[in-house]
């Protein structure tokens, strides 16, 4: 991300929603996913992470992601 910036684009990251982002990461735990957006000066924000067991993310992790973007954003 630092060399690239926030849009990575897939299989990297995806966008999720009205400015939030998922950073996908394979590592030998298993796969990573990172909730990330993005303010002004090209600040990125990494919002919640977590370690994928199945391939449909949680609903519960999405919202979490999306609650505290709202806090950063000051919305």
């Amino acid at each position: 991300m630092e060399e690239f910036g926030a849009n990575l684009g897939m299989p990297h990251s995806r966008p999720m929603s009205e400015g939030l982002f998922e950073l996908r990461v394979k590592s030998q735990e298993g796969i990573a996913r990172v909730f990330y957006c993005t303010l002004v000066s090209k600040r990125i924000v990494m919002l919640h992470g977590l370690i994928k067991k199945s391939q449909k993310t949680p609903a519960k992790d999405s919202k979490l992601a999306r609650k505290r973007m709202k806090e950063v954003k000051g919305k």
